[in-house]
């Protein structure tokens, strides 16, 4: 069942103590998430997060392996891909930089996402006991944790609220995950939102090792509908479709603009997500891509619940969320909330709303 806010502060509580951080929190709440901020300079260059060593292949040393949780997903989600993803080394700061390495996605579930299950339920027993997480302590220590993916896959995600221009208002895009993605079924999300990996086969060409490139992937497959490509011929197969056209073009011209605003670090899986905003000045985006005849038509993917987006004006939070449920930070994973807050504040910066 999904946690009721007596749990989640309770398991926010309990992981704030173990790792020493401070939680990211908005209006009052609290979340089991921790936040690594860019400097000023970073913010407009997504890709100066990005180590400049090519990511090789991780270790596979595991302080943990949850086989029981894995082959639970692999047959209850029979569309699950052991696909290749870019995990974490190591995060420095000042400036912010994450290295990378190579793992494979049902490593992440057995090692990371497990530990967020165990937690999630120990919270609904009121009773916070986490022996899988501890045995992982026993050889990682939690302040080490933070900072490195030692003994487990971290993979990383990207999340990139999108917010444009409605000709007289902004809105955020927001959606519900559908039953074919392993985790966060039924839940809302940014869009596109996403695992940050490598598709040409045996991560042929570095120039994947961008968060740049895999956002733009994205809101082509999240948001009009392109196919995903496992092992592509070429890196960029997808640069010619018409609806990145003329989002780069919108960039160029100052249309457009992709700016990250921070790393964020889930608590409860102890992986990194890179936060991202695409904000969309340019009226005539939304209105192109929903026009009955358009060239570029929103279709979203599989993984997003069918009816379930929701464009919510950004002028204020009371307006924002009376768009979606009471309590949305239940309905969410907890770096989306994030994700999506940081994006907000950062577009009514670029803006100017409550300048």
């Amino acid at each position: 069942m999904p946690l009721n806010n007596r749990m989640y502060k309770k398991l926010t509580d309990y992981l704030r103590r173990l790792y020493q951080c401070q939680p990211f929190a908005r209006h009052g709440i609290e979340h089991p998430v921790t936040v690594f901020y860019p400097s000023e300079s970073q913010m407009r260059d997504v890709d100066s997060l990005l180590d400049p060593w090519r990511p090789v292949a991780e270790s596979r040393d595991f302080a943990v392996y949850d086989y029981s949780y894995l082959h639970d997903l692999q047959n209850s989600k029979k569309g699950i891909y052991n696909g290749a993803t870019f995990t974490m080394r190591q995060i420095r700061e000042n400036p912010l930089r994450l290295r990378g390495q190579i793992g494979c996605y049902y490593d992440m579930l057995a090692t990371c996402a497990a530990l967020e299950r165990e937690s999630r339920a120990a919270a609904e027993t009121g009773l916070m006991r986490a022996p899988t997480r501890a045995a992982y302590h026993r050889q990682v220590p939690p302040a080490v944790a933070l900072l490195r993916g030692d003994g487990r896959s971290a993979a990383i995600g990207i999340g990139a609220l999108t917010v444009f221009n409605d000709g007289d208002v902004y809105r955020a895009i927001l959606a519900k995950r559908s039953e074919a993605t392993a985790l966060d079924s039924n839940m809302y999300h940014v869009l596109p939102a996403m695992m940050f990996e490598p598709t040409t086969a045996d991560f042929a060409d570095r120039r994947e090792w961008s968060v740049k490139h895999q956002i733009l992937r994205e809101v082509l497959e999240e948001i009009f509908g392109l196919p995903e490509a496992r092992r592509p011929r070429r890196w960029d197969y997808f640069y010619d479709h018409t609806a990145l056209r003329y989002l780069l073009l919108m960039m160029e011209r100052g249309k457009a603009r992709l700016l990250v605003t921070g790393i964020i670090l889930n608590l409860l899986t102890l992986r990194p997500e890179i936060s991202a905003l695409l904000l969309i000045h340019d009226p005539e985006w939304y209105a192109r891509i929903t026009a009955k005849d358009s060239d570029m038509p929103m279709q979203t993917a599989a993984e997003t619940l069918g009816g379930s987006v929701v464009m919510a004006p950004i002028d204020s939070d009371e307006y924002f969320l009376a768009n979606f449920p009471p309590d949305l930070h239940l309905s969410m994973p907890a770096q989306a909330t994030a994700t999506m807050w940081l994006g907000i504040e950062q577009a009514r910066r670029e803006i100017g709303i409550g300048i």
